[in-house]
């Protein structure tokens, strides 16, 4: 009985300690969002209280600034590029690795790997003298290009533990009918991983959707700029207007989170089923 006792305190002292953290959490969110209905006379006044009225002005003034409308284009060509041949390159990668019964492919899998233990400042400067050696600065490609192979080791290692865990009768079979290596993989393969693709796609999306560091060294000031590098300037030009500083911020989230929101079921199926086998 006393265990009992014990057991439900723990359940219910576990659950206000949850939901703390949650409200710490969304408070802020909250806040933000409140904000965003308000006027710069209604911020400065009382960032806490309710809005007078929930009026759209904010929302119109910034969707019909051109400056954030391009910048909010450029986010989501370079988040659709990038993840496109992240997604490709990384299944294809990590196939051969899964498929290639030898020494090297463990040691090609562990030097990929490894690369995600050093940090990003060690080769910064490396990488910055590299993509500008080649003329790649200050221009969307060459941004592209660098999230695309800073984005690599995780979706390779991925794609090669679920692949491993793909049925090879399948591929013999297809094999056995004539199917090339290419239609084996395009056609039969990487169909089959649905989950890890889009585990791939959403991890990788939200990423490069909020990446300033690696932008602001590659891209700089060029214009349109992405979103997360808009911002200073945003911030710079509507300096102390909080009403639509807040309010470019809750733009800018919104489609990542019901990005997320939409796809967030994949992502533990995703995972789980590449970590089945390593």
């Amino acid at each position: 009985m006393k265990a009992n006792k014990n057991s439900i305190a723990g359940r219910v002292s576990l659950n206000v300690l949850t939901y703390f953290f949650a409200i710490c959490f969304i408070f802020p969110l909250l806040l933000m969002f409140m904000n965003t209905f308000k006027t710069r006379g209604e911020i400065a006044e009382s960032a806490l209280a309710f809005p007078e009225s929930f009026n759209l002005d904010n929302y119109i003034e910034i969707i019909t600034d051109n400056a954030f409308v391009s910048s909010f284009a450029t986010s989501i060509l370079v988040v659709v590029l990038t993840t496109g041949f992240t997604v490709i390159i990384a299944a294809m990668t990590g196939y051969s690795l899964a498929r290639w019964k030898s020494q090297v492919s463990n040691i090609l899998t562990t030097v990929i790997m490894s690369t995600l233990f050093v940090p990003f400042q060690v080769y910064m400067i490396s990488l910055i003298v590299v993509v500008s050696s080649i003329g790649l600065t200050g221009n969307i490609l060459g941004l592209i290009l660098v999230y695309i192979a800073l984005g690599m080791p995780v979706p390779i290692f991925l794609f090669r533990s679920s692949i491993s865990t793909f049925p090879k009768e399948i591929e013999e079979a297809a094999v056995v009918d004539g199917c090339s290596k290419a239609r084996l993989f395009f056609q039969i393969v990487f169909p089959l991983q649905k989950p890890m693709i889009a585990t791939v796609t959403v991890l990788n999306a939200l990423w490069v959707w909020g990446e300033f560091l690696v932008a602001f060294l590659v891209y700089g000031n060029h214009r349109p700029m992405t979103l997360p590098l808009s911002q200073q300037y945003f911030y710079s030009t509507y300096t102390n207007q909080w009403n639509l500083i807040l309010t470019g911020f809750v733009i800018s989230s919104l489609p990542i989170i019901i990005f997320y929101i939409a796809m967030q079921k994949y992502i533990i199926k995703g995972v789980v089923s590449g970590a089945v086998k390593g």
